[in-house]
């Protein structure tokens, strides 16, 4: 049968943890594309209405349009977001409304990112995975990017959402007794987004699944 690998490597103080893991199913079933840094643009200036209600000027020639939009922004040093908000734009102002999440900051918070969500289309039976992996991964190995995935089902209702860092990798060894957050309706989407305005991301998720029933 396919096989799905993984390794833990961690050393401190002259001692090492090497371990090699292995998981197997009938169907492996990989996913990879570019996340565009042209979809994440800069707040110039910031009004949060409420909980799950705000506005965010940007500046002119941003090129995005209406649709989806994940926010990001940092306090004391921890960063939030608040995904799948509906995102309306007059001229240069963006509304958002609804989504979920931490609630929006408070009006004239500085450093705030709006991402446009990029969709792709996918097709995990979460019930049915030995192992799910996901990382968000940026040719800079030192990138502080941070972001998110939501995991959708064809409807549009939110399986399972991640929220990402740079580079770190984040393995659900379901067969391992991790706990299973992918169960439900198959996925047949997922929305990402990133916060770096710069440089495009590339996600990645890696499902080993069990075609068999």
């Amino acid at each position: 049968m396919p096989t799905a690998t993984y390794a833990i490597n961690v050393s401190l103080g002259g001692v090492t943890i090497d371990k090699r893991i292995s998981r197997t199913g009938s169907h492996p079933n990989p996913y990879e594309e570019t996340v565009p840094a042209a979809n994440v643009e800069a707040v110039v200036a910031w009004t949060g209405t409420d909980a799950d209600s705000a506005s965010a000027s940007l500046a002119a020639g941003h090129g995005l349009t209406d649709g989806t939009f994940d926010v990001f922004w940092t306090s004391g040093g921890a960063n939030y977001c608040r995904y799948g908000a509906a995102g309306t734009f007059t001229d240069d102002n963006l509304a958002l409304e609804g989504g979920a999440g931490d609630e929006f900051p408070a009006t004239a918070t500085s450093g705030v990112i709006v991402s446009k969500q990029t969709s792709v289309n996918a097709n995990i039976d979460g019930d049915a995975a030995s192992l799910i992996a996901v990382s968000l991964e940026f040719t800079d190995a030192a990138s502080a990017a941070v972001g998110s995935i939501s995991c959708k089902d064809t409807s549009g209702t939110v399986i399972a959402q991640i929220d990402l860092v740079a580079n770190q990798p984040i393995v659900t060894d379901i067969d391992g007794g991790a706990t299973n957050i992918y169960t439900g309706n198959p996925i047949t989407t997922f929305a990402v987004s990133h916060n770096d305005a710069t440089n495009n991301a590339t996600i990645k998720v890696l499902s080993m699944e069990d075609a068999t029933t």
